[in-house]
């Protein structure tokens, strides 16, 4: 025995050394190769007369996920996202600047995205054209969330082997039920409200009819702004789109089964062309590059590195504080709200004496109530000390993410916005039952009844059920009465809008749950006035960012950049469906078991 167990330490020991080795040695490569950037970055010129190309990466996010480093050497892959902000920033930058004379909108490597992130860069790209420089979009296959960009373009070139079709919305869940009685699972779970459907995956095969309702209510509310906006961008006739897809297999037909021609039928796209003849066109629009023998153009990255200058900030500020993702208690990185770690940035917020606001932009489905509770405390806190507090939702602001909007002085949200979701659950899995099939038991003595209540072999005691269940509803209570207390609301009425359901942002400006809608810079300037400045800067506040933190962003960006477009089939999809739902039983680390997450908040809508 003693043998095995030292053969097995030290195999680990050689597993963890040899890990150590391959990421000092990839580490020292990205350090090289980052130095490099830096001095190729210097010699970049914006090209005159030439284009800024919009290579879109991944799906568009206001905060990116931090990468996992042991998971990027063992997976050799990084996931790509683009940061709107980032966008925003390189079109507004490039209306103004001579040199730049075209966009170019590359979205053949766009994911889906949000529509509430897709009207902002909508917005900014109008917003270019408003300096009379034309829009050029191309792709081999343009997905939806691409084809919306793509629509606001002046002109929309796509390769004769492609395709351009909209789907419209959807939002669908995988089912453990069998599975797990199956296998003699015991599934514990204690929730409040019939909305909240966030355990529905293990206690039934099918969605609920009050999931659906509520689902049905948000996907009709983006489908509708989308196609509105699509309209109007392509000066299609209202309603075209929903009468085309009711017809799509006549209007096929009629298209011969080429579905290239198809998009042109349907005025998605302007012309066809092959990509020798994009090419073409597209240097015979900016000249040649001498060197590449391509058109002349400049990546957005490349040219924000170069023309994005640092923020001044002086005098008062308006500090715009960012939480994206789940809700945790504890340190997280950046893609995930800690409690701890967001904490500390409102607290660096509150210390300087200059701030005269805080704007906290939330894009979150929630996650721990105690997590939720502490932040919101912390934003509390300043508020009882005469800082104004402006919540601005992005795309979600649901369950935990409303928790810690509640008692804000102001809330503004998108009419796209997810949020609501006031619930609570808890939830156990057991499998004593499938441990006993195999004559596996545990047995004991305890020296009083709460003594190891629940265990992963013997499951868990009545008594603690109703503890816990007592946990839930009195978290419910707690939820009932901090938005009422911040809305101005009974809890009666709160409850009534409650039970974990979710609105549409303009829904819940008529119900009450929040106060204007509009964007970031509506919730900025609002937060202006109610601090009665106006003469002041945006300070984005953001934890410093360590060496390791450093390294590990530019190994990254490296890896990602050596990755190819991919086109995702079925088996990866139901792969990617189980991967989610493991993280998100994963992300349950509540001390008392209690969550407000919105599971009815899509990952990748």
């Amino acid at each position: 025995m003693i043998i095995f167990k030292r053969f097995f330490s030290i195999l680990w020991d050689s597993l963890k050394a040899l890990q150590i080795f391959v990421f000092g040695i990839l580490s020292l490569v990205v350090v090289i190769a980052f130095v490099a950037a830096l001095g190729s970055i210097k010699r970049d010129k914006v090209p005159e007369g030439g284009a800024l190309l919009l290579d879109l990466q991944g799906g568009l996010v206001e905060q990116k996920t931090a990468m996992d480093p042991q998971k990027l050497l063992l997976s050799g892959s990084a996931s790509q996202q683009t940061l709107v902000k980032d966008i925003v920033d390189a079109l507004a930058l490039a209306k103004e600047d001579d040199r730049i004379k075209y966009l170019f909108l590359d979205l053949d490597n766009m994911d889906s995205s949000y529509i509430l992130k897709l009207q902002r860069v909508a917005a900014a790209i109008k917003d270019f054209k408003t300096s009379e420089k034309r829009v050029i979009a191309f792709g081999t296959q343009y997905k939806q969330s691409a084809l919306f960009l793509a629509a606001h373009a002046d002109e929309v070139l796509m390769d004769p082997e492609g395709a351009a079709l909209l789907e419209g919305y959807g939002m669908y869940r995988t089912y453990y039920k069998t599975m797990l009685e199956n296998l003699d699972v015991t599934v514990n779970i204690f929730k409040v409200g019939k909305y909240k459907s966030a355990l529905e995956p293990f206690f039934r095969d099918d969605m609920s009819d009050e999931d659906k309702e509520a689902r049905l209510g948000i996907l009709d509310n983006w489908w509708s702004a989308y196609t509105y906006e699509f309209e109007a961008a392509r000066e299609l006739e209202v309603g075209s789109i929903d009468r085309n897809l009711n017809n799509i297999s006549t209007e096929l037909k009629n298209a011969g089964g080429n579905l290239a021609q198809l998009s042109l039928d349907l005025k998605l796209v302007d012309r066809l062309v092959t990509s020798f003849e994009l090419r073409q066109y597209l240097k015979s629009l900016t000249g040649e590059d001498e060197e590449t023998e391509e058109y002349r153009a400049i990546g957005f990255n490349e040219y924000l590195s170069v023309e994005r200058k640092p923020e001044k900030i002086t005098g008062k500020k308006i500090a715009v504080i960012t939480a994206v993702g789940g809700i945790v208690d504890g340190e997280a990185k950046s893609g995930s709200i800690g409690s701890t770690s967001l904490s500390k940035l409102i607290r660096k917020a509150g210390k300087d004496d200059d701030v005269a606001a805080i704007v906290l932009r939330v894009d979150s489905g929630g996650g721990s109530k105690s997590a939720s509770e502490i932040i919101r405390q912390e934003l509390a806190g300043l508020q009882a000390d005469g800082m104004p507090v402006v919540v601005s939702m992005g795309s979600l602001a649901a369950s935990g993410g409303y928790w810690i909007s509640a008692t804000a002085d102001q809330i503004w949200a998108s009419p796209t916005t997810l949020t609501g979701s006031i619930g609570i659950f808890g939830f156990l899995p057991t499998l004593e039952k499938t441990l006993a099939r195999y004559g596996v038991y545990s047995d004991g003595v305890g020296t009083t009844p709460l003594s190891d209540m629940a265990s992963l072999d013997r499951g868990i005691a009545p008594l603690y059920g109703e503890l816990l269940q007592s946990v839930i509803d009195a978290g419910y209570q707690q939820f009932l009465e901090t938005v009422a207390k911040g809305r101005n609301m009974t809890t009666e009425e709160v409850h009534e809008i409650a039970q974990g359901r979710i609105w549409s942002g303009e829904k819940a400006l008529e119900l009450g749950l929040v106060d204007q809608l509009g964007g970031l810079e509506q919730a900025i300037s609002a937060a202006g006035e109610i601090a009665k400045v106006t003469d002041y800067s945006v300070w984005h506040v953001e934890a410093e960012i360590t060496a390791q933190e450093q390294l590990v962003k530019a190994l990254t960006s490296k890896v990602a950049e050596t990755q190819t477009s991919h086109r995702s089939n079925l088996l990866v999809g139901l792969y990617q469906k189980l991967e989610r739902d493991l993280r998100f039983l994963n992300q349950l680390n509540d001390p008392q078991g209690a969550y407000v997450i919105c599971a009815s908040c899509p990952m990748n809508p």
